[in-house]
């Protein structure tokens, strides 16, 4: 390291939190509708449940988490992340097969790339977005 470079402290996003109003049901969702794999179901007792989801590699896991407070984030709005993937059309066609509904397709057109929305169980409102060159 040159005396200009500054240490990544941060190689990456870890964790983003998604609140469910049922793990069971959200689980079966990312499991079994988008193929993601479980890297964490542990129950804490007194109710408190941890499950984290992620496709299959990824860095990044989905932690789906039951709302506790008044003040926490609650299931049925957008989520606060998006899913990237290489060809729209063709995951479209895969999740559609199981089951997965899509609204407000977007095909894009100079900077803007193909894109669409879907909703998991509790009607989180997540975008799938085709990858662009970066």
């Amino acid at each position: 390291m040159t005396g200009t470079e500054t240490p990544q402290h941060i190689p990456g996003v870890g964790t983003v939190y998604l609140a469910v109003s049922d793990q069971d049901r959200a689980l079966e969702f990312y499991r079994d509708k988008l193929g993601f794999e479980v890297r964490t179901d542990t129950d804490f007792g007194e109710g408190f449940r941890w499950v984290e989801v992620a496709p299959v590699g990824a860095y990044t896991v989905i932690a789906l988490v039951s709302p506790t407070g008044a003040d926490d984030p609650q299931p049925g709005g957008p989520a606060p992340f998006g899913f990237d993937t290489p060809d729209l059309e063709a995951a479209m066609a895969e999740f559609r097969s199981r089951g997965v509904e899509f609204e407000d397709v977007r095909v894009g057109g100079g900077p803007v790339p193909p894109m669409a929305y879907f909703r998991d169980p509790d009607g989180n409102r997540i975008l799938l977005v085709e990858e662009t060159a970066r």
